[in-house]
């Protein structure tokens, strides 16, 4: 479906790479197959040049329009992602404290249990149930009960092989992401260990369609004639 948006546009690369195939459907391709473009260069224009007859001494005129196409490249990326060959676990003790309270109107009143937590870390596991005397009808009484299971922290080696199992899928994921109406042609894998460190790095050849359309910014000297702007009146006096 065609932009709708007013302007003059030009059709601008969004990555490096070499062309595989250039489809403009407004505009002037300034690219062709087995081209080599830098992220940022214009591939096709929206200043479409207009040449005179064979043999005539009128000017090229020139016209802008709102360029539109697909341009489809190889390209190359390079993602890398980390994860340290430690991690902290919970190792839970087996010491539990529970406490109960009473909430009546929004006021919450202390049946039994202790007041304080005696552990540095723990989980709080909350149980809630409200009075129901009379079926469909709740009354604005709750029984809290509160539960801490203490636990330690313990660091505990990963394993290499899931860590880098899990790097990978993440780095396919981002490449994915990043690509538009693309797809991987080839991939290759670097791992290193270093400092307690995994680092996983992907170098993905793609093939993939890089064209963005971009406002269009005219040089400060502009060609000698177009028709937007006319040399002479319709007679010709210039």
């Amino acid at each position: 479906e065609l932009d709708r948006e007013e302007g003059y546009y030009d059709v601008v690369s969004q990555a490096d790479g070499i062309i595989l195939q250039v489809e403009p459907l407004a505009g002037e391709a300034l690219v062709a197959e087995g081209d080599m473009v830098a992220k940022g260069e214009v591939v096709i224009s929206g200043l479409i040049s207009m040449p005179p007859p064979q043999y005539s001494d009128l000017p090229t005129r020139y016209y802008q329009t709102h360029a539109r196409g697909r341009v489809e490249a190889r390209t190359w990326r390079t993602l890398t992602a980390q994860i340290p060959l430690t991690a902290t676990e919970k190792v839970y003790t087996g010491e539990r404290t529970t406490r109960y309270t009473l909430s009546l109107m929004g006021k919450r009143v202390k049946i039994f249990g202790k007041s304080g937590i005696p552990y540095e870390t723990y989980d709080t596991i909350t149980e809630q149930a409200a009075w129901t005397p009379i079926p469909g009808k709740t009354l604005p009484l709750v029984w809290e009960k509160e539960t801490y299971r203490a636990y330690t922290l313990e660091s505990v080696a990963v394993d290499p092989d899931q860590a880098e199992a899990l790097l990978r899928a993440q780095l396919l994921a981002a490449l994915e992401e990043q690509m538009d109406q693309g797809k991987v042609l080839q991939t290759d894998w670097e791992v290193t260990e270093q400092d307690g460190m995994l680092e996983v790095k992907l170098l993905a050849q793609c093939s993939e369609q890089i064209g963005r359309q971009a406002a269009q910014h005219l040089p400060a000297q502009r060609p000698e004639a177009s028709p937007l702007e006319p040399e002479g009146d319709a007679a010709g006096t210039p």
